[in-house]
């Protein structure tokens, strides 16, 4: 790693990752073309909901959040252009994260005790990460293992209280993105040969399949709720 990447400034407070190189444009190539698997997530799941006859609420909800983060992630890595950018990157992430918590832990129980005691534990999960001085190459990956986390315990009281129907895609979503912050938190930490240019987008790559797998629980739970309703 020669000097001039490691004295090269961005316009934002991102970090610079293994392949940032702001003489160039896309600055950051593979993280930018990576992020287009979030663009097929949403447009998978915005021509599913168009097609069903179901109320899908919650993702016609998540899903233009969903799209603001695609938008500022791309500009940001392509770019590093100013803070805007970054906050747009992960800002709607951490609003998705909490929506869905909320909405599982308001049917993971109906007593109202165990919904606060929920509610309390998410909330935390959420915030305690980034105000704990964590190393700084570990500090954002803790943050967002902290709002998996907040998402992971009503979706995995719920799967129990539902006999673990689909339990399958949860199990899918958990090992997706345990391999890709693995991935978030590998770049610049090793040399290896044929990752030149780090790991991140590996971690765009899988973070991508890991929220497939999480709103495909979400469509066919609802499908199979609203069908049980007739």
């Amino acid at each position: 790693m020669n000097l001039a990447f490691i004295l090269q400034e961005v316009n934002d407070s991102g970090p610079i990752y293994r392949e940032t190189l702001m003489e160039r444009f896309p600055v950051e190539p593979f993280n930018t073309l990576s992020n287009l698997i979030f663009l097929a997530v949403i447009i998978y799941f915005f021509v599913k909901v168009w097609k069903s006859a179901k109320h899908h609420y919650l993702i016609k909800f998540i899903l233009p959040i969903f799209f603001i983060g695609y938008i500022g992630g791309t500009i940001y890595h392509a770019t590093r252009s100013a803070e805007i950018w970054l906050l747009m990157d992960w800002v709607p992430v951490v609003i998705l994260c909490v929506v869905c918590a909320f909405y599982f832990t308001f049917k993971a129980t109906r007593r109202w005790p165990a919904r606060l005691v929920l509610l309390a534990a998410i909330v935390a999960l959420n915030i305690l990460p980034r105000w704990i001085s964590f190393p700084v190459g570990y500090r954002n990956s803790i943050g967002y293992i902290g709002s998996a986390l907040a998402i992971l315990l009503p979706i995995v009281i719920y799967a129990y209280r539902t006999h673990w129907h689909r339990a399958r895609l949860l199990g899918y979503a958990f090992l997706s993105f345990f391999v890709a912050v693995s991935f978030r938190t590998l770049d610049k930490k090793f040399d290896i040969e044929f990752l030149w240019m780090g790991t991140h987008w590996l971690w765009h790559l899988l973070g991508g399949i890991a929220v497939f797998w999480t709103m495909l629980y979400i469509y066919e739970d609802i499908e199979h709720e609203q069908e049980l309703e007739k």
